[in-house]
């Protein structure tokens, strides 16, 4: 190989290892609002847990963000009366730091609603910021989910002017929460990447020169991703070079695949790439890009990397590689955090890190919508490699076996995150559990198969 190609390889490598470090950190929903008008939230926006059953009790607290000029509030919440009952009001701490209150509190635990005026008694004073307007506790009637929804709220100024707000609702459930979705979706993209690896395999070995990690480079790539989740951390300012990076790899990675399957013309292959700069450019910011585009890209990628950087891997790499990783996914996700602190950086980018569905059967989250379930394509790439290894090893029917183990394993962590943490887990921990019950029952399969052959008489 001359030089040049060398060259041209090493970035093409780079640009798409890149590509899967970067998309293995998860992206995690955060609420954000930039503008100046006051924000009012129940806080926390949803209370999800199975555990708070009749006669327990939870607190929320309704908090202003940004108010100003504010002198007194009046505000109605409602809520289910069949699955909750209000215990107590308290007065926050907003208005009463700034002076003396008065305060009106109606419950009806019948209707399931709650009134609550409070003033600063000062006929003049005023204040803002970011705190505390009421303590709420609920006591729990029964099984069941609604929404703890501000009802007719109205903040004021000393003059009796109404200031402009925003509201934000609260949500309770405390049924048992499952989804299909999410696990279907790793299924189905695991088993078309690892079909597609049957196809696509040779034809990207030779773009490789047959190249192969060895059992140090899979060790330097957890490493490298390790490192990178970290700068994402403390870097989190330089947004610019981060999505710079990210479109140049996910660019390279359409290129490479479109040049291969069209026979490398490179007319054909630029068209791919500079549509999906194209259309991030004018859509990243809107609904059918959040809901829609950015998790058809997603998707694609997934595969993508999966079929790319599969190629680079043998078995036993892929033994070691998985095991580290699932090492620092673990300290990274539960004992750090560092990966969770790299997902707020890099969720304002609003790139296909992720595929992102709705919680199925349908739930609505804290602000009213849709609940939705998140899964990185570092995850998807994870179950993929795992899934085209096992079938080079074994056989098809113990591949199908493990894509339905990893998903259902998934599943099952999936449940306990939704109805009792609510907290992210690694991904990779989910997955590789249900691939080793399948891995190391066909190890011990073989095994009594072979011991029974030495015991036939010959």
């Amino acid at each position: 190989m001359s030089k040049e190609k060398q060259r041209i390889l090493g970035v093409i490598i780079v640009a798409v290892i890149s590509l899967f470090i970067l998309s293995s950190v998860k992206a995690v929903n955060l609420a954000s609002e930039t503008k100046d008008v006051p924000r009012i939230f129940v806080e926390p926006l949803a209370v999800i847990n199975h555990s708070l059953s009749a006669n327990e009790r939870f607190n929320v607290n309704v908090t202003a963000y940004n108010a100003t000029k504010l002198h007194g509030f009046r505000v109605e919440l409602t809520f289910d009366a069949n699955v909750l009952e209000c215990a107590a009001v308290q007065e926050g701490t907003m208005l009463r730091a700034s002076g003396a209150t008065t305060m009106v509190q109606m419950i009806n635990n019948t209707s399931g609603s709650i009134e609550v005026s409070v003033n600063l008694t000062s006929p003049e004073a005023e204040t803002g910021g970011n705190d505390t307007l009421l303590w709420l506790t609920f006591q729990v009637k029964g099984t069941g989910e609604t929404i703890l929804h501000l009802d007719e709220l109205a903040l004021y100024d000393s003059a009796g002017f109404s200031l402009p707000h925003a509201t934000y609702d609260g949500y309770f459930n405390n049924k048992f929460i499952f989804d299909v979705a999410m696990p279907l979706a790793l299924f189905c993209v695991t088993l078309v990447s690892t079909f597609l690896n049957q196809k696509t395999e040779s034809k990207l070995k030779t773009t490789l020169e047959e190249k192969e990690f060895k059992t140090w480079d899979a060790v330097l790539l957890v490493i490298a991703m390790a490192v990178m989740v970290s700068l994402i951390v403390l870097l989190r300012e330089m947004i610019a070079p981060l999505m710079i990076l990210f479109l140049f790899s996910y660019s390279t990675l359409l290129f490479i695949f479109t040049y291969i399957l069209s026979n490398k013309r490179k007319y054909l292959a630029v068209i791919p790439p500079a549509t999906f700069v194209l259309i991030y450019a004018f859509f990243s910011t809107t609904g059918i890009w959040q809901y829609y585009l950015s998790n058809a890209y997603g998707i694609i990628f997934a595969i993508l990397i999966t079929l790319y950087i599969g190629t680079l891997f043998t078995w036993k790499t892929t033994i070691i590689f998985t095991g580290l990783l699932t090492v620092m996914d673990i300290i990274l996700v539960l004992v750090t955090g560092t990966m969770i602190e790299a997902a707020r950086t890099v969720a304002g980018l609003n790139l296909p890190v992720m595929v992102q569905l709705p919680i199925v059967p349908l739930i609505m989250d804290g602000v009213g919508k849709l609940g939705f379930s998140g899964l990185g394509l570092g995850d998807f790439f994870f179950a993929g490699l795992l899934a085209i290894q096992t079938l080079k090893r074994y056989d098809k029917k113990t591949m199908i076996l493990s894509v339905v183990a990893m998903a259902i394993s998934f599943g099952i962590f999936e449940i306990a995150m939704l109805t009792y943490w609510r907290r992210p887990l690694p991904g990779t921990f989910m997955i590789i559990l249900g691939w080793a019950v399948v891995a190391i029952s066909k190890i011990l399969l073989n095994r009594q198969n072979k011991s029974k052959e030495n015991i036939l008489p010959k």
